[in-house]
Parts: structure tokens; C-alpha cells; sequence
């Protein structure tokens, strides 16, 4: 009887678990590939002192341009990574930070963030950017790989990792 006991319930348990990974499966989404897009649009948005800074200053160089936020942990952790991305390839690219945020807290995060590419501040002015770089993006942080004569290559979703952008500068250089 115990056996029996012991039989059904290894059964049911089987049964479970892979009624369980069948709909777990079925709540996985797929990552959308990255984004690719038209031209990069031209701007001018204040720096960390308040000086404008205009999209002209980068024409000709392939760029990394990222969008992001203080209050974002994905954007704040990819942050080391694009400061390592200008000090390797800085000859070659320009690295953009355009922070979604109030200029006083970006000012407050700098202050212990070795930024050595420029950062750049607005709100909806930032939001209006991103919105011509990526209609319809509905998070951050996202970022765009410009070739040298202006065109939008790639556009990444997500928080950016070593890999994936030796990849995609590899299609702007």
C-alpha cells in the first residue's frame, strides 16, 4: 500500500513539475533583437555646468550616445563600462551621456562618478530626444551607436555589457 503510496505521489509530482515548466515557458518573453534606425537627430542640451552643448560638436566621429537616469540602477551600474569605452576608444568615438533627470541631481551623482565624457541634462526636452531616437521606449537605459556620417546603426534596450558593445562599435568604427 505504502508503495503505491509513494508511486502516485512521484507521478503527480512529475506531472507538476512539468506542467509548471511548460507554463513558466509560457511566460517567457524574447528579448526584441536591438533597434535599428534612421539619422541621428541634431540637439543641444546644457552640460554638468550649464554651458549648451549642440550635436554639431560630434559630427564626423562614430558615437555612443546613452540615455539615462540617477534614480536608474541599470543606468548607474553601465556607467563604469562607457567610462571605459571613452578611455579605450576615445580617439576614435565620442561617448554622450543624456541624463532623463533634474540637472541638480546629476550634479549630485557626478560629484563621486569619474564621468570623463560629456553629460548632458533635460527633461523633456531629454524625453523628446529619445523619443526620435527610439519612438516608443518605455525605460532605461537605452543607447545609440551613430556611425561617423550621422546614421543610427544600432539602438540597445537594456543595460549595455562589455560584449554587446565591442560588437556594436565594431559596426559604427
Amino acid at each position: 500500500m505504502i508503495r503505491k503510496q509513494i508511486l502516485l505521489l512521484a507521478i503527480v509530482s512529475v506531472i507538476a513539475a512539468a506542467g509548471g515548466f511548460v507554463l513558466y515557458r509560457s511566460t517567457v518573453v524574447d528579448v526584441p533583437p536591438p533597434v535599428q534606425a534612421g539619422q541621428m537627430p541634431a540637439f543641444a542640451l546644457p552640460d554638468l555646468t550649464g554651458a549648451e552643448r549642440l550635436s554639431s560638436e560630434w559630427d564626423g566621429k562614430p558615437q555612443v550616445v546613452n540615455f539615462w537616469a540617477t534614480w536608474c540602477p541599470p543606468c548607474r551600474r553601465e556607467i563604469p563600462l562607457l567610462i571605459a569605452l571613452q578611455t579605450e576608444y576615445g580617439g576614435q568615438i565620442a561617448v554622450i551621456g543624456i541624463a532623463i533627470d533634474d540637472m541638480d541631481a546629476v550634479r549630485d551623482y557626478a560629484v563621486n562618478t569619474p564621468f570623463n565624457y560629456p553629460v548632458l541634462v533635460g527633461q523633456q526636452n531629454a524625453v523628446d530626444l529619445g523619443n526620435q531616437v527610439h519612438p516608443d521606449w518605455i525605460g532605461l537605459p537605452f543607447t545609440a551607436f551613430v556611425n561617423g556620417t550621422g546614421d543610427i546603426v544600432r539602438v540597445h534596450v537594456g543595460e549595455l555589457h562589455r560584449e554587446q558593445a565591442e560588437a556594436f562599435l565594431a559596426e559604427i568604427l
